[in-house]
């Protein structure tokens, strides 16, 4: 490394790698040698390898460590991630202070739109949140819905310098505003060089409050931030004994919460989507499909073939969703409960969700006894991965073509052949479920409903970025970003 060259082994048994690291910092560019023992070679026989490349110092660090860990060397036991207990009881609402040094919440800026989504989770599950940003700021309630304190100081910040004169103002304004009333204090994103000068104020203050310090950025210098009375999150398990060391406290201390990405306020959805995606928990289901039709025609539509099958993707394991958007629903009431029980026998539960009418599900609020919108319809869609085409006669398949504009994985009847000039023949399955021109009722036994199933699930198995979707909506949605918030919420509190 460097001048003279070592042996890597010569390295590894005299040194660390925390001494590498620290041994190469000095040094404005390095390379590496690396000497190896061949099998079943005697033992002076070595093979030589120099690796000339040069890095420059900011990449010393980060391009050693991959170096030294591409060869199976280990730094050190990785770190253990402490998990609070969980919250099982339940608890009072808390009354939270969230302090920022922002001015303003643009959108455009990450840890600004993850206050605002917070105040949101939060106020969801009925606490009380404070916000505190900077006394030249002109935010207000209406801006991100709970009550605005505009009382930290304002003041042109520099990197790791602490301007004494406001942190007094702001150990003030700490001492005042932090009382007994809040049981917990959020902070985003003081762990960066030009925010010293509030978490210097906030260590020194020695208000009794519990505070959990967000880091939402990378740490670019290594400071002191230790405190009896504090929990620091970070948005990872992988990284969190490096976020450690760089603020200088015990892993012990440190906790994780992830970034919170729920679809629901990404996509904007509709009032309506949203209580059907809460009410079900649409998140946790393998297979969703949505099936817009008229309570009048749910026969000709083929409703109980695609019963059928859901009920064989349930009993092979997979949690399941059929939405059916239905109109006229109010005339129907006693048909749609014939469905359902028809859909219970096999093994298809409403109340879990594993197949809805949403015409049943209107109310004062959610006023949907006759339709729902055509945005709520290719909303549900969107989430959706399966959409079986199984009618006995069309003219124009138009929630075929909507299923597909939604990559939905299709399923067609191959008994009404005009669907295939609306499908891609190589990217969907067929299934003969009969149609007005083809009474072909062969191979409609139970066990083909199974074998149509399987290959369902086959098929789903092989979509990468659905998969994908899906994990990311089951880890970060706001209800599991709100179970990880909580349990680090309550934690030493009585």
């Amino acid at each position: 490394m460097g001048m003279p060259t070592i042996p890597i082994k010569n390295i590894l048994n005299f040194m660390t790698l925390d001494e590498i690291i620290k041994k190469a910092k000095g040094l404005g560019s390095y390379f590496v040698t690396i000497t190896t023992r061949e099998k079943d070679k005697e033992e002076n026989s070595l093979n030589h390898y120099v690796f000339r490349q040069e890095f420059d110092l900011p990449n010393v660090i980060s391009s050693l460590d991959c170096c030294v860990r591409s060869m199976g060397v280990e730094n050190e036991k990785p770190v253990d991630v402490i998990v609070p207990p969980v919250v099982e009881e339940t608890r009072k609402p808390l009354k939270i202070a969230l302090l920022s040094h922002f001015s303003r919440m643009a959108d455009s800026y990450s840890p600004a739109r993850a206050a605002k989504r917070m105040i949101k989770i939060l106020q969801d599950h009925g606490h009380t949140v404070v916000f505190f940003t900077q006394e030249c700021s002109k935010l207000t309630k209406d801006d991100i819905g709970c009550e605005v304190r505009n009382v930290v100081p304002s003041f042109k910040r520099k990197k790791m310098v602490i301007n004494e004169e406001k942190k007094k103002e702001f150990i003030k304004v700490l001492q005042d505003h932090l009382t007994n009333d809040f049981q917990v204090a959020i902070t985003f994103d003081l762990f960066l060089q030009d925010t010293i000068t509030y978490s210097e104020a906030i260590r020194e203050a020695g208000v009794p409050i519990k505070y959990l310090h967000f880091a939402r950025s990378g740490i670019a210098h290594p400071m002191e931030f230790s405190m009896d009375n504090a929990k620091f999150i970070y948005l990872n398990k992988t990284d969190i004994g490096r976020f450690a060391k760089s603020i200088k406290v015990s892993s012990d201390e440190c906790r994780t919460v992830y970034n919170e990405k729920d679809i629901i306020p990404l996509a904007n959805l509709d009032p309506v989507t949203e209580m059907i995606i809460k009410k079900y928990k649409l998140w946790e289901k393998d297979i969703i499909m949505t099936y817009p039709v008229c309570s009048t025609r749910l026969a000709a539509k083929g409703l109980s073939d695609i019963i059928n099958v859901f009920a064989e993707l349930k009993k092979l394991g997979k949690k399941v969703s059929l939405i059916v958007p239905n109109s006229n629903g109010r005339r129907r009431v006693d048909d749609l409960k014939r469905e359902i029980e028809n859909a219970r026998l096999k093994g298809l539960n409403t109340e879990e969700g594993d197949f809805i009418f949403t015409s049943l599900l209107a109310d004062d609020t959610y006023k949907i006894e006759s339709e729902v919108s055509n945005r709520v319809c290719y909303e549900l869609m969107s989430i959706g991965n399966l959409f079986i085409a199984a009618s006995r006669a069309e003219v124009g398949p138009n929630t075929i073509l909507e299923a597909a504009m939604s990559k939905n994985l299709l399923v067609i009847n191959s008994d009404l052949p005009l669907f295939r000039e609306f499908c891609d023949k190589e990217a969907v399955i067929e299934y003969p479920f009969t149609s007005n021109y083809s009474l072909h009722y062969s191979g409609r036994e139970e066990n083909n409903y199974k074998e149509l199933a399987k290959k369902i699930i086959n098929r789903l198995e092989y979509d990468w970025a659905d998969k994908q979707f899906r994990f990311v909506w089951r880890q970060h949605n706001a209800d599991s970003i709100y179970q990880m918030l909580k349990d680090v919420l309550y934690e030493d509190i009585k």
